[in-house]
């Protein structure tokens, strides 16, 4: 008896384990709080989420006034310990759709809130390291909207 007991319970630690082995880090629902500014966006007034599956898929959705829609939907897979490869597979600009990138990305805990940081490649102005772009992201716990 006491055999077929650690036995069922080795049995259920392996499989919670591989469970939660398999969910991504990025899961749960993000908030962009620092878009990078281009002539594009910089009169963005709403906010945008992106909802993170189990397996690193997110949907990306924009928040207007007008109401919500899909702005993009791509995987997003960590390749080393600050590396991430995101493979867009639909986007309102559809020159980015099938296209791949690969960026750098940290997640911060700071206080009661979770950051995820994104950011472009490295480069030099005017004597100092900087990157090509940077957006921040905010874990969210509560939407409250405009």
């Amino acid at each position: 008896m006491k055999n077929l007991l650690t036995i069922s319970l080795s049995i259920f630690l392996l499989s919670a384990t591989s469970v939660y082995a398999q969910t991504s880090k990025f899961f749960g629902t993000w908030e962009l709080m620092r878009p990078p500014l281009t002539e594009e966006n910089k009169n963005l007034i709403y906010p945008i989420l992106r909802s993170y599956d189990e397996k690193g898929n997110y949907t990306q959705f924009a928040v207007t006034k007008n109401g919500t829609f899909i702005e993009g939907k791509a995987s997003f897979e960590p390749l080393t310990a600050d590396t991430v490869k995101e493979v867009i597979n639909f986007a309102a600009n559809a020159s980015r759709i099938g296209k791949t990138f690969t960026f750098h990305y940290k997640i911060v805990n700071n206080n009661s809130s979770q950051f995820l940081i994104t950011e472009g490649k490295k480069k030099i102005v005017d004597g100092k390291e900087t990157v090509e772009w940077r957006e921040v992201w905010r874990k969210v716990e509560e939407f409250k909207g405009n």
